[in-house]
């Protein structure tokens, strides 16, 4: 035999009519609450503001000081941070540099965005036991041309100034990074080297 169920019917309760004590219509009873903004999961303001304004670009790029350098910028577009490796000059230093720094992004105007870079090269001089180890502290602000508007591929150029330092070894200085160019300042110090001069550079953004 099948149970019986007790049905009851629904009570209407109309406007106006007074609701007995602990009891609410069923219309109200049974609707959910509302959800609520701070209830919704959502993702951070800043945090979306970062992951569109993320920043990654290689670079290839040629100068005076170093023929052949190529970097791979990381970060964000108001600080990234630089990793290099580079051909020593064509001298008695010519092993690899390896390079770190920062660098900072402006605003793209039309096709062009201006940047600037503060890079400090390690030379290693493997050829030439005699000559002292230098360092090389570049300052590169530049100017990036789209080749296409919206591509990544830019013409990257601008001025550089260049600082090289080397341990002073005992007797007359043998060092040849940055001999020919045009040097604002050339100091041989009793423990160091030091030698200031401007320079180009021309390459290519990826």
């Amino acid at each position: 035999m099948l149970p019986t169920l007790l049905v009851l019917p629904a009570q209407v309760f109309e406007p106006g009519d007074t609701l007995p004590p602990g009891q609410v219509p069923a219309s109200l009873a049974l609707r959910a609450p509302a959800p609520t903004a701070d209830s919704a999961i959502h993702t951070s303001p800043v945090r979306a503001g970062l992951l569109q304004r993320s920043y990654l670009h290689g670079e290839a790029w040629a100068s005076e000081s170093l023929p052949l350098n190529v970097a791979v910028k990381l970060g964000i577009p108001h600080i990234y941070l630089v990793l290099g490796v580079a051909a020593g000059p064509f001298d008695h230093q010519s092993g690899a540099a390896w390079g770190v720094g920062v660098g900072t992004a402006g605003r793209p105007r039309g096709r062009f965005t201006p940047s600037l870079d503060l890079l400090l090269w390690l030379l290693s001089n493997d050829n030439d036991k005699k000559a002292p180890a230098s360092q090389l502290t570049q300052l590169r602000p530049m100017v990036a041309w789209q080749l296409k508007q919206g591509s990544r591929w830019q013409l990257v150029g601008g001025p550089t100034l260049n600082l090289a330092t080397a341990h002073r070894e005992p007797g007359p200085p043998h060092w040849e990074l940055g001999q020919d160019q045009w040097r604002w300042l050339d100091a041989d110090f009793p423990q160091s080297l030091l030698r200031l001069w401007p320079g180009v550079q021309l390459g290519v953004r990826f």
